[in-house]
């Protein structure tokens, strides 16, 4: 398990429906072998603990037409550290009553600072994800385990 690359799944959820969506993400991640990861609430995350990762999922639920306050406080720690994740692999994805799309266009601009590796297209779910939803979050969860499998370097910081 050592040579494993790890991605960290980490989201902001009000309703339960963020997380759910983090949680199929996950399994389509683990489909991908040589692969570790670690699901977690965003205020649970050290930063200095994020940049370890190979890859990232990074999901919130729709505050109006924007990311919950403690994704934007991740993505500013990050900010600081942003040499270190820069050009890893990123899905974003969130959820909301009709202003989800609006929230993952704020992640993205917000997340486009860090230099990353999108992975597209970013996962913008209405409510609790349906069976379509779930598929399609598989199948973007092992798409971005797929692009940090491939990756040269572990880009892991001591």
């Amino acid at each position: 398990m050592a040579n494993n690359k790890k991605i960290l799944i980490t989201y902001a959820s009000g309703t339960g429906s963020t997380e759910k969506l983090a949680q199929v993400i996950a399994e389509g991640m683990r489909k991908v072998k040589g692969i570790e990861v670690d699901v977690k609430r965003a205020r649970n995350v050290k930063p200095d603990d994020a940049v370890s990762f190979n890859g990232y999922a990074i999901g919130s639920h729709s505050a109006t037409e924007y990311m919950e306050g403690e994704i934007k406080n991740l993505f500013e720690e990050l900010y600081q550290r942003k040499e270190k994740v820069s050009g890893k692999p990123l899905l974003l994805f969130t959820t909301g009553q009709g202003r989800q799309a609006a929230a993952l266009a704020s992640l993205e601009k917000l997340a486009d600072v860090l230099n990353p590796q999108f992975i597209k297209p970013g996962l913008a779910v209405k409510g609790m994800p349906g069976e379509a939803d779930k598929a399609n979050a598989l199948e973007m969860g092992e798409k971005l385990a797929d692009a940090v499998h491939k990756l040269k370097s572990n880009y892991i910081v001591a």
